[in-house]
């Protein structure tokens, strides 16, 4: 075999089943450490706020615009497996004074250790027509593939950060996002926080954008007051409206996926036929609005105020209702497989026998 056909050979027969076994045992470690994993992501954070309050708190310029977690390649090659997480201001890469911390990620990529060593000792059959730069480049293939696959849990952990107090600080400019990368490389958005206040004339005019670029997804309507729209047929992504109030908007045949409506006032809204899956309502007041043959997977309506709402034949399952209240709700023909009531509520809400029977019911007390 000449090098080319030994390589492949190799990948083929050395390092695919390799790859696959540590790929197992690094999600393995990675759901096992997963609190660890947010608690050292916290602190990360913490500290580079710290860093930045003293000498920038005074330059809106200077205030934090951007968090960034990046995985540098000499980390992987020198085997320390640690992260940078950088804090840019708005400026991002241009920023001429970035801050960082890092943060020491090895107890989740020791398998990669292992598989190096597995390599180098099986490359030997191959007569020298594999070199250490053709396993440092499995070895980094594998270990990106696999670090970039957390940003996915690291968005759910991050899910409210913007109700931390310690995001808080004078060093953190209005608007601030939170990525996942490899240093200075493809990214992922983990998080977005805006807290200015918009109006519709704003939201409706990212609807003249073409769809391509994805207008509305992370985009953050936080505490605004948004009036008679339509928003149909919109990929709406993450997209927040925390502590907004909502009246006459037409989101039907939307993807609001992981959406945000906590603490939102939801009046006369349209989400028929409107994928809402794993959004959250917590705390929030919905009224007269229409949620018909819609996906509404995993969604949170803990401790919301439903008042004359229409979820026939729409998917509730998962979606918890806990201390939820109700009035004039109808669950006609909807799908409550899984889905959390509270025990006081279920002899009021007209359930179907067939329903009651795939329900889970909680017995704690109302709050």
């Amino acid at each position: 075999m000449n090098r080319e056909e030994s390589l492949e050979d190799f990948k083929k027969k050395v390092v695919k089943a390799l790859a696959k076994e540590n790929k197992a045992v690094f999600e393995k470690n990675f759901k096992d450490n997963e609190e660890k994993v947010r608690e050292l992501i916290i602190k990360g954070m913490k500290n580079l706020i710290k860093r930045a309050k003293e000498p920038r708190e005074e330059k809106d310029e200077n205030k934090i615009a951007v968090f960034q977690f990046e995985l540098l390649r000499i980390n992987i090659v020198n085997e320390s497996y640690k992260i940078l997480i950088h804090g840019y201001n708005s400026l991002w890469y241009l920023d001429s004074d970035p801050i960082y911390e890092e943060i020491d990620l090895s107890f989740l990529f020791e398998p990669f250790i292992k598989l190096k060593e597995k390599l180098i000792k099986e490359k030997r059959i191959y007569m020298g027509k594999i070199n250490d730069y053709d396993i440092q480049k499995v070895i980094f293939e594998l270990t990106a593939k696999c670090y970039m696959s957390m940003s996915e849990t690291i968005r759910n952990l991050l899910w409210n950060l913007d109700e931390e107090e310690w995001m808080k600080e004078n060093s953190i400019g209005d608007f601030y996002t939170v990525k996942w990368s490899e240093y200075q490389g493809k990214s992922e958005t983990l998080f977005v926080m805006d807290n200015k206040e918009k109006n519709i004339k704003e939201l409706l005019e990212l609807k003249k954008q073409p769809e391509e670029k994805l207008p509305f997804v992370y985009t953050v309507w936080k505490n605004s007051v948004l009036e008679d729209g339509d928003l149909a047929k919109q990929n709406m992504l993450f997209i927040n409206f925390k502590g907004s109030k909502l009246k006459n908007i037409d989101f039907s045949e939307s993807d609001i996926v992981r959406g945000q409506f906590k603490g939102t006032e939801v009046k006369s809204c349209i989400f028929t036929n409107a994928r809402v899956i794993g959004t959250s309502f917590e705390n929030s007041k919905i009224e007269d609005s229409d949620f018909s043959n819609g996906d509404c997977t995993g969604v949170d309506f803990s401790k919301s105020e439903l008042r004359y709402i229409d979820f026939s034949n729409s998917n509730l399952k998962n979606s918890n209702f806990i201390n939820a209240k109700f009035k004039n709700v109808s669950f006609e023909g909807a799908n409550l497989e899984d889905a959390i009531f509270s025990a006081k509520d279920i002899p009021f809400i007209n359930l179907t026998s067939e329903q009651l029977q795939t329900v889970y019911i909680d017995g704690g007390e109302e709050v």
